[in-house]
């Protein structure tokens, strides 16, 4: 297999106190660069020498032409991969190269390739799984599920109950390894939160099982990040290829990226997006981890791509107070917030719990030895002799955490109905979350319930999560979904408005030049946030950069964004 490019990536991951990744500091609210050229492109290309070597994805009109890549190579270009998810190449090209490179007639859009980086006994049942089971007994057998991530290693938990056969195929992207590898431990904690089977706390006087959402798929790992857990935004595309040339060998239904990079460009010309939509068009669900970069200013537009993808179902993180109840769950402070950069689009679109999740352990791998201090040990859920050894299981708190319960609640979706698309387990999942904290830019829909999930009705032939308007009048309306979905979805089904307008989605129509297929969800006029009377906003923020930028305490408009970071004020709920 050709070795893939990607930018690199971040994975969207945290562990149980903050180990939390970042970016190089490229400046996600750059204005857009004219012509074709992305704007976190030129920003690279403003700081490269003449001969730097700068890794880029080339968008096509068609598929590449041999004389397109011929021009590449005489202006000292190197080609990467070419894709089959996108039309277009990941290639490296001289700084003093680039921009000449793009006025090719065939080339329509040029982005950098940039880094990117990967983001159970009281979780189970917090999500209802265990319902889910009794009442179904769903394990998704005969789904594939494709994780791309650092890989997955040999664990009792992936191993098929009665055989000595794991239900893990690894994909290499990056390295070469023969068999099952995880040098980072990020992938192997993922896949077990899909398909772990508690194999290794359910015997010997265990006290305590950790066991996955759907444990008898047929997980495919993708190995697209580095050992140390970062990677290239074209070796990710490269993985979203191979799932999507293999879905009808295998059956894959379902992807989680538990990974992302900062929103440098509209999801309508990003990379990894467009990668992303067309392996939803493909038939594939795509679950994405929606970041962790929520304690980061107030939070507001910290979505991480490919999360800001209309398409995708995103997922944010709560903290389950390690209790089954939801009553007490909160928003995880690390979980990034909507709407995302640029485009606006409501993110994240449900919520699932991600804070001190318990999963499987890649033992040596560089989580386990560095951060030892999170692996369990055999004592904390079971009572050997040996109590204070090395247990099978790790500790991990992020969205990465959040993502994979979702992707294993779609695996038993299309297990109980083959016939559902995308759109329509988008959808289900969530009409049917629990929504009693459902704050629209922070839960989105609400949190995950895995039993009402499989009970939910209804088909939508699109789930495109909507964009938020910040109207003349003050308040931010949102599109009835009903015309994007199809159908009888709408808003108040999928968002619910149990706390009130500032809370989740009153049904009023907006007036004047707002067109009353608008939705209201936010009024800052009607002493909704905390008595606020009156909101003044800035009317020099524009779609390139940064959403809308409030002052929390004086309510009046700002004219400078603060450390590159959006705000939108949402009262001292």
């Amino acid at each position: 297999m050709n070795k893939p490019t990607i930018s690199r990536i971040i994975l969207v991951l945290g562990v149980a106190f903050s180990l939390f990744f970042t970016l190089p500091s490229t400046s996600a609210q750059s204005n857009p660069a004219s012509g074709k050229v992305s704007a976190d492109a030129e920003d690279h290309l403003q700081s490269a020498a003449p001969d730097d070597m700068l890794p880029v994805i080339v968008q096509t009109v068609g598929d590449p032409t041999a004389t397109n890549l011929a021009r590449l190579a005489a202006r000292g270009g190197l080609l990467k991969v070419r894709f089959s998810a996108i039309r277009g190449y990941a290639a490296r090209i001289p700084a003093s190269q680039l921009e000449d490179f793009a006025n090719d007639s065939e080339i329509t859009h040029v982005s950098y390739d940039s880094p990117v980086a990967a983001h159970l006994d009281v979780a189970y049942p917090a999500v209802k799984a265990d319902i889910a089971y009794k009442d179904f007994g769903l394990d998704g057998s005969g789904v594939g599920v494709a994780v791309i991530d650092t890989g997955t290693v040999w664990h009792q938990d992936l191993v098929r109950v009665g055989t000595n056969n794991t239900n893990v195929t690894e994909v290499e992207i990056v390295g070469k390894d023969p068999g099952l590898a995880d040098y980072y431990g990020h992938g192997t904690h993922v896949a077990g939160i899909i398909a772990g089977n508690g194999a290794s706390s359910s015997s010997g006087g265990s006290y305590r099982t950790f066991r996955g959402i759907a444990p008898n798929v047929n997980l495919y790992s993708v190995r697209a990040l580095q050992p140390d857990g970062s990677g290239y935004t074209s070796d990710v595309i490269s993985g979203i290829n191979w799932a999507i040339q293999n879905k009808r060998q295998y059956n894959i239904r379902v992807m989680n990226l538990s990974l992302g990079h900062p929103v440098y460009e509209s999801y309508k010309t990003d990379p990894l997006c467009l990668a992303v939509r067309a392996a939803y068009n493909a038939g594939i669900a795509i679950v994405v981890a929606a970041g962790n970069d929520g304690g980061v200013g107030t939070g507001f537009g910290t979505i991480t791509s490919p999360g800001n993808e209309p398409s995708a179902i995103t997922v944010g993180a709560v903290d389950d107070a390690r209790t089954v109840t939801t009553g007490d769950d909160v928003l995880a402070w690390y979980s990034s917030k909507g709407p995302s950069l640029i485009d606006h689009v409501v993110k994240p679109d449900l919520v699932a719990p991600g804070s001190a999740i318990v999963s499987l352990r890649a033992p040596g791998s560089y989580l386990d030895t560095t951060y030892h201090q999170f692996t369990l040990a055999l004592g904390s859920y079971t009572q050997p002799a040996n109590s204070t050894l090395d247990g099978a299981y790790y500790r991990l708190s992020g969205t990465s955490m959040a993502a994979p319960f979702v992707a294993g609640a779609a695996a038993l979706m299309a297990q109980k109905d083959p016939t559902l698309n995308p759109a329509t387990i988008k959808a289900r999942l969530m009409a049917s979350t629990v929504k009693d904290t459902a704050l629209v830019f922070e839960t989105g829909a609400g949190e995950l319930d895995v039993d009402a999930a499989l009970k939910a009705t209804g088909y939508a032939s699109s789930a495109m999560s909507p964009p938020s308007i910040l109207a003349s009048d003050g308040n931010i309306y949102l599109q009835d979904l009903s015309l994007i979905w199809g159908g009888s979805w709408a808003l108040t089904t999928i968002y619910g408005s149990q706390k009130g307008s500032a809370y989740g989605v009153t049904m009023t129509g907006a007036t004047g030049a707002v067109a009353t297929s608008l939705s209201l969800i936010w009024n800052f006029g009607t002493g909704d946030l905390c008595g606020s009377s009156s909101l003044i906003w800035n009317n020099d923020v524009t779609a390139s950069s940064l959403i809308w930028s409030f002052n929390a305490s004086s309510l009046t408009s700002t004219t400078g964004l603060v450390a590159g970071e959006a705000a939108i004020w949402h009262g001292k709920h």
